[in-house]
């Protein structure tokens, strides 16, 4: 019955779960703090917090013992955490950004060890031959899943009130990834071999120097492509014109084309590698942003077929990424790997989240987001073109 039952369990848990992460650090978070009153500077630091995170991820192999156990203890505290969050809109004014950003980040710095130990517990439990097609699935399905979510968000955001609809969503969020957490306790976690000493796998995964090669392109990667990212929903509600509800109906037609992309990138890196799918999927997302800039409340339809190139883009470089990694670390080290590689990507996305914040502050171009997006448009075809050499 194993690995079979929990890999099905895995996809139940991750439905769920990605209803909490999707709402907690996506679409439905920004219309939060839009809601609240949040200065651009503001949203490049709400756009940052997940990749700040990342950098407790290199703790994951400090923490002895059960991957499954700690998973599960981090999971449940990070999204008990959040909860104070829906609080921000009772206090006062020049607190309630502060209140949103306070809790989200400890929310998301208790959660990012999960990545780590997650991953690692999921190499030993599905087959490698498997992998590309499993992860490619599941990614799609659960990228479905959350769109579906953002869409009924976006709905209920704009149908309540201003903030109480998202405050609802939120709290139901909160619901949906404490139950994910009963439900990853039913997996099996395979016996482990005993792992090295956490610097020995830091240290052979630092020594390493092609994979030093691949995490600083990935770190590029992550802070070209969040240069612009803080700024996309609110460029598509102040400049594009659309509503919350449209914003979550952007998402949905991104997943539903993702449930189709996915598995066929999954079948192309089984075939010919993820170096492949990293730079046919990381040109599409270089050239994205040039239909977002292209679309204005009289002119919407780049904005709507960007939703496809997301799709097409992001169901590919996902799961590729982290699968690159995988195929690159030894079994023993497993861990240090992993670690390193969500560090490349929290410090990437942490220094353009940074940068973009910057560069919107300058005031140049018919918005605050103009500028952004468009500086991440070349940087990101410049590391779209290095994935070429992978």
């Amino acid at each position: 019955m194993e690995p079979d039952r929990s890999l099905r369990l895995s996809i139940w848990e991750g439905t769920l779960a990605v209803l909490f992460l999707n709402w907690s650090t996506g679409v439905l978070v920004t219309g939060y703090a839009l809601a609240l009153g949040a200065p651009p500077l503001a949203l490049a630091l709400l756009g940052a917090l997940p990749f700040l995170a990342q950098l407790t991820a290199p703790l994951a192999p400090f923490l002895r013992g059960s991957r499954k156990a700690w998973a599960v203890r981090l999971n449940l505290a990070s999204r008990l955490l959040f909860l104070p969050t829906l609080l921000a809109p009772f206090l006062p004014e020049g607190l309630r950004m502060p209140c949103l950003l306070l809790f989200a980040a400890i929310s998301q710095l208790l959660a990012a060890p999960v990545g780590v130990l997650w991953l690692s517990w999921m190499a030993d439990l599905v087959p490698q031959e498997r992998r590309g097609r499993y992860f490619g699935f599941r990614n799609a399905l659960l990228g479905l899943v959350g769109t579906l979510g953002n869409a009924l968000g976006g709905l209920v955001a704009d149908t309540l009130p201003s903030p109480t609809g998202y405050q609802a969503v939120l709290l139901l969020g909160v619901g949906a990834g404490l139950l994910s957490v009963w439900v990853l306790r039913l997996q099996t976690e395979p016996r482990a071999p005993s792992p090295p000493p956490p610097r020995t796998a830091l240290r052979a995964a630092f020594h390493d120097q092609a994979y030093r090669l691949y995490l600083t392109r990935v770190l590029l990667w992550y802070g070209a492509v969040m240069v612009g990212g803080p700024f996309v929903v609110p460029y598509f509600v102040q400049v594009g014109g659309l509503s919350m509800a449209e914003v979550g109906l952007w998402t949905l037609l991104s997943a539903t084309s993702g449930l189709l992309f996915g598995p066929l990138w999954g079948r192309l890196a089984d075939r010919e590698g993820h170096g492949v799918v990293l730079f046919r999927a990381g040109l599409v997302a270089a050239l994205m942003p040039a239909l977002w800039l292209l679309g204005s409340p009289t002119f919407p339809w780049p904005i709507w077929l960007s939703a496809v190139a997301d799709a097409l883009a992001w169901s590919g470089l996902s799961t590729a990424m982290a699968n690159a990694a995988l195929a690159r670390a030894p079994e023993e080290v497993r861990g240090g790997y992993l670690a390193l590689f969500w560090l490349a990507l929290g410090l990437g996305g942490l220094a353009g989240s940074l940068l973009a914040g910057s560069i919107a502050h300058l005031g140049v171009g018919p918005s605050p987001y103009h500028l952004p997006i468009l500086v991440s448009l070349g940087l990101r075809l410049l590391v779209a073109l290095a994935f070429r050499r992978l």
